[in-house]
């Protein structure tokens, strides 16, 4: 009984370290470019919070595998005969479409709109989780290939 138990908690532990949130877009990571295209220099005019969503399907696809087994798994424990192969099938679909949904409303994070007044004299808002940063400091804004942070 306690292997069983196991098998299924297995499958849902998986799920929950599938779903851990990664690096977005606009989320760098600590390792910079060694020669980014584009430096300017401005201070930070505002901070505003904003709720940012992964656009990889990556996220939902293991959600959707992990839980149909899990389901399949649980489902097979029901039933006998045909009775329990129908019981897999519901269990299996049962559970991509939950596991599906958890991996959807799991790919959002946190991170802040920062504006920064350049000295160029134009302004400029980055979408970045960091908070080392506060209004009033001096920044400055890295643009490389198609992305652009704060340092």
């Amino acid at each position: 009984m306690r292997l069983k138990r196991t098998a299924i908690l297995l499958p849902f532990a998986a799920l929950l370290a599938a779903c851990e949130p990664q690096p977005g877009p606009y989320y760098p990571t600590n390792s910079y470019p060694s020669q980014p295209e584009y430096i300017q220099y401005g201070t930070i005019i505002q901070v505003r919070p904003v709720t940012m969503q992964r656009t990889a399907n990556g996220d939902q696809i293991v959600g959707a595998v992990t839980g149909g087994l899990v389901g399949a798994i649980i489902g097979s424990q029901f039933g006998a005969g045909t009775g329990k192969d129908l019981m897999t099938g519901a269990g299996a679909i049962t559970g991509a479409v939950i596991g599906s949904n958890i991996a959807t409303h799991q790919s959002t994070y946190q991170s802040a709109a920062w504006t920064v007044r350049l000295d160029s004299g134009g302004v400029m808002t980055i979408i970045q989780t960091s908070g080392r940063f506060h209004v009033g400091d001096r920044v400055m804004v890295v643009q490389s290939g198609n992305e652009t942070y704060l340092q």
